[in-house]
């Protein structure tokens, strides 16, 4: 019976001592613009209010510190069009981090022409398009990405939470490992 009791012990402190997934830390964060825009979360659901949110560029130096919103959202303003990365910070040891690239950040791009020219040039056989269509162009990518910035969020969102399969097969482990001791029990009797 001590065996059973000493095999339970283990069982739950086993458990115990792995993070819970319900309170896993998410952050998703996308470009709106020139500006970075995103929330942190818990993968349950509920928004990590107060948590800390560091920008970092593509060399890991840090180029800003926030704290979220009550409703888990931050906005920070990019100054270079590098790669940014995300890193949020609940306080209790969760975290998560989320890249947005160069690519992302509209309106940033150096490369980007003088709109005042409006001839189309030739490059290798092949019409380039005119500055004012290169804007045209960057003003509807912003605005798609505006418009898909939910449904990628929720994607996020929906990856990261706890599915049943994955609550099953968690009290699968448990019977397993029960099942397991149980039979090595009788197999062995304790000898008087």
């Amino acid at each position: 019976m001590n065996q059973i009791k000493l095999l339970l012990l283990i069982c739950l402190g086993a458990i115990s001592s792995t993070p819970a997934l319900a309170h896993r830390l998410q952050v998703f964060a996308s470009a709106d613009g020139v500006e970075i825009v995103g929330s942190a979360y818990f993968a349950g659901g509920a928004k990590a209010a107060g948590a800390t949110i560091l920008i970092q560029d593509a060399a890991a130096q840090p180029l800003a510190t926030l704290t979220t919103a009550a409703d888990g959202s931050f906005r920070y303003r990019a100054q270079t069009a590098s790669d940014h990365l995300v890193i949020a910070d609940s306080g209790d040891g969760h975290q998560a981090q989320w890249l947005v690239t160069a690519a992302e950040l509209a309106g940033l791009n150096p490369q980007l022409p003088n709109l005042k020219s409006s001839q189309p040039t030739v490059s290798k056989g092949l019409v380039e398009p005119t500055p004012l269509e290169t804007a045209q162009l960057a003003a509807i990518e912003q605005a798609v990405a505006r418009q898909i910035r939910p449904l990628r969020e929720e994607l996020a969102a929906a990856a990261a939470r706890a599915s049943f399969r994955d609550v099953l097969g968690g009290i699968g482990y448990i019977f397993g490992f029960t099942g397991i001791l149980l039979w090595w029990r009788h197999r062995n009797p304790p000898r008087s």
